[in-house]
Protein backbone atom coordinates (compact mmCIF):
# COMPACT_ATOMS: atom_id res chain seq x y z
CA UNK A 1 0.00 0.00 0.00
CA UNK A 2 1.34 3.86 -0.47
CA UNK A 3 3.19 4.66 2.10
CA UNK A 4 4.40 7.99 3.82
CA UNK A 5 6.81 10.69 3.50
CA UNK A 6 9.13 8.68 5.61
CA UNK A 7 10.19 6.87 2.46
CA UNK A 8 11.29 9.84 0.50
CA UNK A 9 14.69 10.13 1.63
CA UNK A 10 16.21 10.01 -1.57
CA UNK A 11 18.66 7.64 -3.70
CA UNK A 12 20.53 4.93 -1.04
CA UNK A 13 22.33 3.33 -3.80
CA UNK A 14 26.20 4.03 -4.23
CA UNK A 15 27.88 5.58 -7.40
CA UNK A 16 29.21 3.00 -8.69
CA UNK A 17 26.29 1.30 -9.42
CA UNK A 18 25.27 4.05 -11.56
CA UNK A 19 25.71 3.40 -15.10
CA UNK A 20 29.32 3.90 -16.38
CA UNK A 21 30.57 4.90 -19.73
CA UNK A 22 32.44 1.69 -21.53
CA UNK A 23 30.82 -0.60 -19.26
CA UNK A 24 28.48 -3.09 -20.50
CA UNK A 25 24.95 -2.78 -18.76
CA UNK A 26 23.04 -5.53 -17.57
CA UNK A 27 20.49 -4.89 -20.16
CA UNK A 28 23.49 -5.38 -22.64
CA UNK A 29 24.80 -9.12 -20.78
CA UNK A 30 20.44 -10.10 -20.86
CA UNK A 31 20.28 -8.76 -24.63
CA UNK A 32 23.55 -10.90 -25.60
CA UNK A 33 22.93 -13.95 -23.41
CA UNK A 34 19.08 -14.07 -25.35
CA UNK A 35 20.76 -13.67 -28.27
CA UNK A 36 23.15 -16.38 -27.91
CA UNK A 37 20.93 -18.81 -26.43
CA UNK A 38 18.09 -18.51 -29.44
CA UNK A 39 20.46 -19.32 -31.90
CA UNK A 40 21.78 -22.13 -30.09
CA UNK A 41 25.70 -21.09 -30.66
CA UNK A 42 26.57 -21.14 -26.71
CA UNK A 43 29.08 -23.86 -27.45
CA UNK A 44 30.88 -22.14 -30.25
CA UNK A 45 33.00 -19.99 -28.68
CA UNK A 46 31.02 -16.81 -29.35
CA UNK A 47 30.59 -15.13 -26.07
CA UNK A 48 31.75 -11.79 -25.90
CA UNK A 49 34.43 -11.26 -22.96
CA UNK A 50 32.25 -8.65 -21.26
CA UNK A 51 29.56 -10.87 -20.31
CA UNK A 52 32.36 -14.11 -19.51
CA UNK A 53 31.50 -14.15 -15.63
CA UNK A 54 27.61 -15.18 -16.47
CA UNK A 55 27.24 -18.23 -14.85
CA UNK A 56 24.35 -21.00 -14.43
CA UNK A 57 23.28 -22.72 -11.95
CA UNK A 58 26.03 -24.94 -11.61
CA UNK A 59 28.73 -22.31 -11.48
CA UNK A 60 29.86 -22.94 -14.59
CA UNK A 61 30.09 -20.64 -17.94
CA UNK A 62 27.21 -20.58 -19.94
CA UNK A 63 28.71 -20.29 -22.98
CA UNK A 64 29.77 -23.95 -23.11
CA UNK A 65 26.25 -25.45 -22.51
CA UNK A 66 23.34 -25.45 -25.57
CA UNK A 67 19.86 -24.66 -24.51
CA UNK A 68 16.83 -25.69 -26.87
CA UNK A 69 13.43 -25.60 -26.72
CA UNK A 70 12.97 -23.56 -23.73
CA UNK A 71 11.70 -19.89 -22.97
CA UNK A 72 14.12 -17.50 -20.77
CA UNK A 73 12.05 -15.38 -18.48
CA UNK A 74 13.42 -12.41 -16.85
CA UNK A 75 12.50 -11.44 -13.82
CA UNK A 76 13.49 -7.51 -12.37
CA UNK A 77 13.59 -7.99 -8.23
CA UNK A 78 13.65 -4.38 -6.19
CA UNK A 79 15.12 -5.60 -2.63
CA UNK A 80 14.06 -2.97 0.17
CA UNK A 81 14.37 -3.50 4.37
CA UNK A 82 12.08 -2.51 6.74
CA UNK A 83 12.48 1.07 6.17
CA UNK A 84 11.94 1.08 3.11
CA UNK A 85 15.38 2.03 2.17
CA UNK A 86 17.09 -0.45 -1.54
CA UNK A 87 19.18 -3.35 -0.19
CA UNK A 88 21.61 -4.06 -2.32
CA UNK A 89 24.03 -6.51 -1.55
CA UNK A 90 22.18 -9.69 -1.53
CA UNK A 91 23.85 -13.00 -3.33
CA UNK A 92 22.43 -15.11 -5.92
CA UNK A 93 21.98 -17.57 -3.16
CA UNK A 94 19.69 -15.72 -1.33
CA UNK A 95 17.22 -15.46 -3.50
CA UNK A 96 14.31 -18.25 -4.55
CA UNK A 97 11.95 -18.46 -7.68
CA UNK A 98 8.62 -20.27 -8.28
CA UNK A 99 6.69 -20.82 -11.20
CA UNK A 100 3.21 -22.06 -10.66
CA UNK A 101 4.39 -23.35 -7.51
CA UNK A 102 7.26 -25.27 -8.88
CA UNK A 103 10.95 -24.06 -8.12
CA UNK A 104 13.13 -22.69 -10.28
CA UNK A 105 16.42 -22.72 -10.67
CA UNK A 106 18.34 -19.29 -11.27
CA UNK A 107 20.33 -19.64 -14.60
CA UNK A 108 21.42 -16.26 -14.47
CA UNK A 109 21.57 -13.67 -11.87
CA UNK A 110 23.21 -9.74 -12.13
CA UNK A 111 23.40 -6.96 -10.21
CA UNK A 112 24.81 -4.44 -13.19
CA UNK A 113 21.73 -1.59 -13.71
CA UNK A 114 20.09 -0.87 -16.86
CA UNK A 115 19.22 1.90 -19.13
CA UNK A 116 15.46 3.04 -18.86
CA UNK A 117 12.55 3.28 -21.66
CA UNK A 118 10.17 5.37 -19.30
CA UNK A 119 7.01 7.23 -20.15
CA UNK A 120 6.23 9.73 -17.73
CA UNK A 121 2.84 9.98 -17.33
CA UNK A 122 1.42 13.22 -15.74
CA UNK A 123 -2.60 13.85 -14.47
CA UNK A 124 -3.18 17.23 -15.59
CA UNK A 125 -6.97 16.76 -14.28
CA UNK A 126 -5.77 17.31 -10.19
CA UNK A 127 -7.20 20.05 -7.54
CA UNK A 128 -5.32 23.09 -8.01
CA UNK A 129 -3.22 22.74 -5.07
CA UNK A 130 -1.99 19.01 -6.53
CA UNK A 131 -1.52 20.69 -9.32
CA UNK A 132 0.50 22.99 -8.26
CA UNK A 133 2.99 20.91 -6.32
CA UNK A 134 3.30 18.52 -9.15
CA UNK A 135 4.06 21.42 -11.96
CA UNK A 136 7.15 22.87 -9.31
CA UNK A 137 8.79 19.62 -8.96
CA UNK A 138 8.95 18.49 -12.45
CA UNK A 139 11.95 20.57 -13.35
CA UNK A 140 13.82 17.85 -11.17
CA UNK A 141 12.98 15.56 -14.33
CA UNK A 142 15.77 15.60 -16.20
CA UNK A 143 18.15 14.97 -13.49
CA UNK A 144 16.00 11.66 -12.99
CA UNK A 145 17.52 9.99 -16.22
CA UNK A 146 21.34 8.89 -17.27
CA UNK A 147 22.30 9.41 -20.51
CA UNK A 148 21.46 5.79 -21.68
CA UNK A 149 18.50 6.80 -20.67
CA UNK A 150 15.51 7.17 -23.08
CA UNK A 151 12.06 8.95 -22.17
CA UNK A 152 9.04 9.94 -23.33
CA UNK A 153 6.18 12.29 -22.20
CA UNK A 154 2.24 12.06 -21.92
CA UNK A 155 -0.64 13.78 -20.01
CA UNK A 156 -3.70 12.90 -19.41
CA UNK A 157 -7.08 13.37 -18.11
CA UNK A 158 -10.34 12.23 -20.10
CA UNK A 159 -7.85 11.11 -22.80
CA UNK A 160 -4.26 10.82 -23.03
CA UNK A 161 -2.29 12.86 -25.08
CA UNK A 162 1.90 12.11 -26.18
CA UNK A 163 3.75 15.35 -25.59
CA UNK A 164 7.38 14.40 -26.53
CA UNK A 165 8.55 11.56 -28.53
CA UNK A 166 11.25 9.07 -26.61
CA UNK A 167 14.60 10.92 -27.25
CA UNK A 168 17.86 10.52 -25.21
CA UNK A 169 18.15 14.45 -24.71
CA UNK A 170 17.34 16.02 -21.01
CA UNK A 171 17.24 19.72 -22.82
CA UNK A 172 14.87 18.65 -24.92
CA UNK A 173 12.50 17.20 -21.80
CA UNK A 174 13.06 20.07 -20.13
CA UNK A 175 11.73 22.39 -23.39
CA UNK A 176 8.56 20.06 -23.04
CA UNK A 177 7.71 20.46 -19.01
CA UNK A 178 8.30 24.26 -19.61
CA UNK A 179 5.42 24.02 -22.37
CA UNK A 180 3.64 21.94 -19.99
CA UNK A 181 3.86 23.95 -17.24
CA UNK A 182 2.96 27.15 -19.35
CA UNK A 183 0.12 25.64 -20.29
CA UNK A 184 -0.95 24.70 -17.29
CA UNK A 185 -1.06 28.35 -16.30
CA UNK A 186 -3.06 29.19 -19.68
CA UNK A 187 -5.66 26.44 -18.83
CA UNK A 188 -7.12 25.83 -15.55
CA UNK A 189 -6.99 22.32 -13.38
CA UNK A 190 -9.98 20.05 -13.93
CA UNK A 191 -11.36 21.82 -16.73
CA UNK A 192 -12.31 19.95 -19.87
CA UNK A 193 -12.02 20.67 -23.23
CA UNK A 194 -9.02 22.03 -23.25
CA UNK A 195 -5.59 21.63 -24.72
CA UNK A 196 -3.97 18.61 -22.33
CA UNK A 197 -7.37 16.71 -22.93
CA UNK A 198 -9.20 15.13 -25.73
CA UNK A 199 -7.66 13.42 -28.59
CA UNK A 200 -8.66 10.60 -31.30
CA UNK A 201 -8.01 7.22 -31.44
CA UNK A 202 -5.85 4.85 -32.68
CA UNK A 203 -6.87 0.99 -31.87
CA UNK A 204 -9.54 2.16 -29.77
CA UNK A 205 -6.97 4.45 -27.58
CA UNK A 206 -6.94 8.17 -27.55
CA UNK A 207 -3.84 9.81 -28.23
CA UNK A 208 -2.98 12.47 -30.52
CA UNK A 209 -3.44 16.20 -31.25
CA UNK A 210 -6.44 17.96 -29.33
CA UNK A 211 -10.33 17.36 -30.78
CA UNK A 212 -13.04 19.09 -29.07
CA UNK A 213 -14.17 17.43 -26.02
CA UNK A 214 -17.50 16.23 -25.82
CA UNK A 215 -18.20 16.14 -22.23
CA UNK A 216 -20.20 19.49 -21.13
CA UNK A 217 -17.88 22.22 -20.10
CA UNK A 218 -19.68 22.57 -16.38
CA UNK A 219 -18.61 19.17 -15.75
CA UNK A 220 -15.94 17.96 -13.66
CA UNK A 221 -12.62 16.27 -15.58
CA UNK A 222 -13.01 13.01 -15.83
CA UNK A 223 -9.93 10.54 -15.77
CA UNK A 224 -9.37 7.49 -17.35
CA UNK A 225 -6.03 5.61 -15.88
CA UNK A 226 -6.44 2.38 -17.69
CA UNK A 227 -6.43 4.26 -20.90
CA UNK A 228 -3.52 6.35 -19.76
CA UNK A 229 -1.44 3.25 -19.13
CA UNK A 230 -2.52 1.13 -21.87
CA UNK A 231 -1.13 4.14 -24.10
CA UNK A 232 2.29 4.09 -22.19
CA UNK A 233 2.23 0.40 -22.73
CA UNK A 234 1.91 0.40 -25.87
CA UNK A 235 4.50 3.24 -26.68
CA UNK A 236 7.44 1.03 -24.84
CA UNK A 237 6.17 -2.37 -26.19
CA UNK A 238 8.55 -1.29 -29.72
CA UNK A 239 11.33 -0.10 -27.80
CA UNK A 240 14.10 -2.44 -27.84
CA UNK A 241 15.12 -5.33 -25.98
CA UNK A 242 17.85 -5.02 -22.94
CA UNK A 243 16.08 -2.13 -21.29
CA UNK A 244 13.77 -1.53 -18.46
CA UNK A 245 10.68 -0.16 -19.67
CA UNK A 246 9.05 1.44 -17.32
CA UNK A 247 5.97 4.48 -16.50
CA UNK A 248 6.60 6.89 -14.20
CA UNK A 249 2.58 7.88 -13.04
CA UNK A 250 2.18 11.11 -10.98
CA UNK A 251 -1.84 10.84 -10.25
CA UNK A 252 -4.44 11.34 -7.50
CA UNK A 253 -5.62 8.07 -8.42
CA UNK A 254 -8.87 8.83 -9.21
CA UNK A 255 -10.35 6.93 -12.21
CA UNK A 256 -13.75 7.47 -14.12
CA UNK A 257 -15.96 4.31 -15.04
CA UNK A 258 -15.67 5.24 -18.79
CA UNK A 259 -12.19 3.63 -19.40
CA UNK A 260 -12.30 2.04 -23.21
CA UNK A 261 -9.93 -0.32 -21.80
CA UNK A 262 -10.66 -3.02 -18.39
CA UNK A 263 -7.57 -2.60 -15.49
CA UNK A 264 -7.00 -6.26 -16.57
CA UNK A 265 -7.00 -6.04 -19.92
CA UNK A 266 -4.05 -2.90 -19.66
CA UNK A 267 -2.63 -4.76 -16.60
CA UNK A 268 -1.94 -8.07 -19.29
CA UNK A 269 -0.53 -5.61 -22.13
CA UNK A 270 1.67 -4.26 -19.34
CA UNK A 271 3.32 -7.61 -18.25
CA UNK A 272 3.07 -8.74 -21.92
CA UNK A 273 5.21 -5.99 -22.67
CA UNK A 274 7.41 -6.05 -19.80
CA UNK A 275 6.80 -2.93 -18.21
CA UNK A 276 6.55 -1.52 -14.51
CA UNK A 277 4.80 1.23 -13.19
CA UNK A 278 6.05 3.55 -10.69
CA UNK A 279 3.02 5.53 -8.98
CA UNK A 280 3.64 8.86 -7.21
CA UNK A 281 0.20 9.08 -5.17
CA UNK A 282 -0.78 12.99 -4.41
CA UNK A 283 -3.76 14.52 -2.96
CA UNK A 284 -6.42 12.11 -2.33
CA UNK A 285 -3.94 8.87 -3.06
CA UNK A 286 -1.80 9.94 -0.14
CA UNK A 287 -4.97 8.75 2.56
CA UNK A 288 -6.26 5.96 0.54
CA UNK A 289 -6.95 3.20 2.63
CA UNK A 290 -5.49 0.09 0.82
CA UNK A 291 -4.08 1.85 -1.70
CA UNK A 292 -5.71 3.29 -5.16
CA UNK A 293 -5.31 1.14 -8.79
CA UNK A 294 -2.06 3.00 -8.84
CA UNK A 295 -1.12 0.41 -6.17
CA UNK A 296 -2.62 -1.97 -7.92
CA UNK A 297 -0.78 -1.45 -10.53
CA UNK A 298 2.08 -1.08 -9.40
CA UNK A 299 2.11 -4.53 -7.60
CA UNK A 300 0.63 -6.84 -10.17
CA UNK A 301 3.95 -5.23 -12.51
CA UNK A 302 6.74 -5.48 -9.96
CA UNK A 303 6.85 -1.11 -9.61
CA UNK A 304 6.35 0.31 -6.19
CA UNK A 305 4.00 3.17 -5.37
CA UNK A 306 4.59 5.98 -3.11
CA UNK A 307 2.98 8.68 -1.80
CA UNK A 308 5.07 11.77 -0.64
CA UNK A 309 3.29 14.17 1.65
CA UNK A 310 4.70 17.45 0.82
CA UNK A 311 6.34 19.20 -2.18
CA UNK A 312 9.66 18.57 -1.35
CA UNK A 313 9.11 14.42 -0.77
CA UNK A 314 7.46 14.64 -4.21
CA UNK A 315 10.77 16.23 -5.94
CA UNK A 316 13.07 13.45 -4.19
CA UNK A 317 10.45 11.07 -4.75
CA UNK A 318 11.06 11.30 -8.58
CA UNK A 319 14.82 11.14 -8.30
CA UNK A 320 14.13 7.81 -5.83
CA UNK A 321 12.04 6.11 -8.48
CA UNK A 322 14.57 6.65 -11.30
CA UNK A 323 17.42 4.38 -9.13
CA UNK A 324 14.90 2.16 -8.21
CA UNK A 325 13.63 1.24 -11.72
CA UNK A 326 17.23 1.33 -13.04
CA UNK A 327 19.07 -0.36 -10.23
CA UNK A 328 17.15 -3.93 -9.60
CA UNK A 329 18.66 -7.33 -9.26
CA UNK A 330 17.99 -9.57 -12.57
CA UNK A 331 16.97 -13.37 -11.83
CA UNK A 332 16.72 -14.94 -15.09
CA UNK A 333 15.44 -18.87 -15.25
CA UNK A 334 14.68 -21.15 -18.16
CA UNK A 335 11.09 -22.27 -18.63
CA UNK A 336 9.39 -24.84 -20.92
CA UNK A 337 7.64 -23.47 -23.57
CA UNK A 338 3.76 -23.23 -23.97
CA UNK A 339 2.36 -25.83 -25.62
CA UNK A 340 -1.08 -24.18 -26.81
CA UNK A 341 0.60 -20.40 -26.96
CA UNK A 342 0.08 -17.90 -24.84
CA UNK A 343 -0.46 -18.63 -20.99
CA UNK A 344 -0.28 -16.89 -18.23
CA UNK A 345 2.33 -18.27 -15.59
CA UNK A 346 2.39 -16.75 -11.93
CA UNK A 347 6.25 -15.89 -10.50
CA UNK A 348 6.88 -16.05 -6.93
CA UNK A 349 10.39 -14.71 -5.45
CA UNK A 350 11.60 -15.22 -2.05
CA UNK A 351 14.44 -13.74 -0.13
CA UNK A 352 16.48 -15.51 2.94
CA UNK A 353 18.19 -12.63 4.50
CA UNK A 354 15.14 -11.54 7.45
CA UNK A 355 13.96 -8.49 7.25
CA UNK A 356 13.93 -7.90 3.38
CA UNK A 357 11.17 -7.47 1.20
CA UNK A 358 10.74 -7.86 -2.34
CA UNK A 359 8.96 -6.26 -5.26
CA UNK A 360 8.56 -8.60 -8.45
CA UNK A 361 6.40 -8.52 -10.68
CA UNK A 362 3.06 -11.54 -10.34
CA UNK A 363 3.77 -13.14 -13.43
CA UNK A 364 4.05 -13.38 -17.07
CA UNK A 365 2.54 -14.66 -20.83
CA UNK A 366 4.58 -17.40 -21.89
CA UNK A 367 4.13 -18.19 -25.98
CA UNK A 368 4.60 -14.84 -26.58
CA UNK A 369 7.68 -13.05 -28.69
CA UNK A 370 11.07 -11.97 -26.93
CA UNK A 371 10.71 -8.09 -26.41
Amino acid sequence: MPVGAERMTGSSLPSARRIQPGRATGGEVIRTLIRILALGVLGLGLWPPAQAAAQNDSGDDVRFHLRTAVELVVVPVTAKDRRGQLVTDLAREEFRLWENGAEQPIRYFSIDPFPLSAVILVDAGLSPAAHEAVQATLAVLPSVFAPADEFALFVFDTYPRQRLEFTRDPETLRVALDRLRQEAVAVPSGSTGGPMTAGPRINQTPVGPGVPSTLPKASKSVKSIHDALYAAGLALRGREPGRRRVVFIVSDGLNSRLNTHSFDETRDLLLEAEVSVYALGVDNARFAVGGTVLTDYARSTGGDAYAPMKQDDLARAWLQVGEQARNQYTLVYAAPPAPGGREYRRIQVRVGRPGVELRARDGYFAGLPLH
